[in-house]
């Protein structure tokens, strides 16, 4: 749930985006600015915006679509993965402090968004009983995302997703990553990412997963992931 200064800023920051195409986007001023951020929160559909804010159907799919445009072109200064060694140092410190594992730098996972069913092949949507994309997301110590790739469809794998994923790339020159992301089983060992120990049988490999599961769920759990 946003809170009404989040929900200010938001606004604040969409104004100079908007106004030039005259869209109205002061919240305070009625029920219709209240689409777009409706239709986020509720997961729902255009149809039950426009009955709950009591505006047409035209105009709560306006509303929608103009304010995810300019929330796009803004995207970019909210999400980045900064690699330079003051942010990477900070990182593997505040990592660490959460149970100990050490040069951690992100979190990885997956999580499915529901959509409705494409007209095009809507079977290769379809993952858990329903039709969604799945989203990758790498997230920092803050909770905040790092990088975002949104391009695949609800049946690709966490693993094939990362494979064609920018994420990689953070392993070769020119990028250092200085330490590794901690995935899900799912992912394979790399030498910049950490799964947890298939099987494990010593005490050491015990403190490892409890360790690696430990530091990814109190990243992903107010996430929904």
């Amino acid at each position: 749930m946003l809170s009404r200064e989040a929900i200010t800023g938001l606004c604040a920051m969409l104004q100079d985006v908007l106004r030039p195409i005259g869209f109205r986007v002061i919240l305070s001023h009625g029920p219709e600015d209240y689409c777009a951020l409706n239709f986020y929160m509720s997961g729902s559909f255009q149809g039950c915006t426009r009955d709950m804010c009591g505006v047409s159907q035209a105009v709560a799919h306006c509303c929608i679509k103009e304010v995810t445009n300019a929330l796009f072109k803004r995207a970019g200064d909210y999400v980045h993965y900064r690699i330079d060694p003051d942010s990477q140092a900070e990182r593997a410190i505040e990592f660490e402090a959460i149970v100990g594992f050490p040069q951690v730098q992100g979190v990885i996972g997956c999580m499915h968004v529901a959509i409705e069913a494409p007209t095009d092949q809507p079977a290769t949507f379809i993952e858990w009983g329903f039709h969604s994309i799945n989203v990758q997301l790498v997230c920092d110590h803050r909770k905040h995302f790092l990088q975002v790739c949104s391009l695949f469809l609800g049946s690709s794998h966490d693993a094939y997703i990362l494979r064609q994923s920018q994420v990689p790339q953070l392993s070769r020159p020119p990028a250092r990553l200085q330490g590794w992301m901690l995935g899900e089983k799912g992912y394979a060992l790399k030498s910049w990412l950490l799964r947890p120990a298939i099987n494990p049988c010593t005490a050491v490999e015990e403190k490892y997963n409890t360790c690696h599961g430990s530091t990814p769920a109190s990243i992903e759990r107010p996430l929904g992931c």
